[in-house]
């Protein structure tokens, strides 16, 4: 994601999200509760997908930052009517970097130098 997204970049990634989701049920790895899953957040404008490994388990939903809370609210409610436990998380931490020696500062390197 880029560092200051804009509206077009969730656009793509809630297209991404739902295409990801067809492939996953298209290699067997979906779940009737994924797919009602799907259909609630669907219903109320969100995107969801598998989470994991399959078979069930976890999903994911994306909640775009103009969201209103009313709004995510009503789709959490819908969820957990359905027999659903929802939690809200963010993220948006760095990911995987790779640093080369010269990047890193005096103290690291003496710390690493006895390794």
């Amino acid at each position: 994601m880029a560092s200051a997204p804009t509206p077009g970049h969730y656009l793509v990634l809630e297209e991404l999200i739902d295409m990801n989701q067809h492939h996953l049920n298209a290699l067997g790895v979906g779940h009737a509760s994924l797919d009602q899953l799907c259909q609630v957040t669907t219903a109320h404008g969100l995107h969801s997908k598998l989470t994991g490994g399959g078979g069930g388990g976890c999903g994911i939903t994306l909640l775009r930052p103009d969201l209103q809370r009313l709004e995510v609210e009503a789709a959490k409610q819908a969820l957990t009517g359905c027999g659903f436990d929802c939690w809200e998380t963010s993220i948006g931490a760095p990911g995987v970097s790779v640093h080369a020696a010269t990047s890193l500062d005096a103290p690291i390197l003496q710390a690493l130098d006895g390794i």
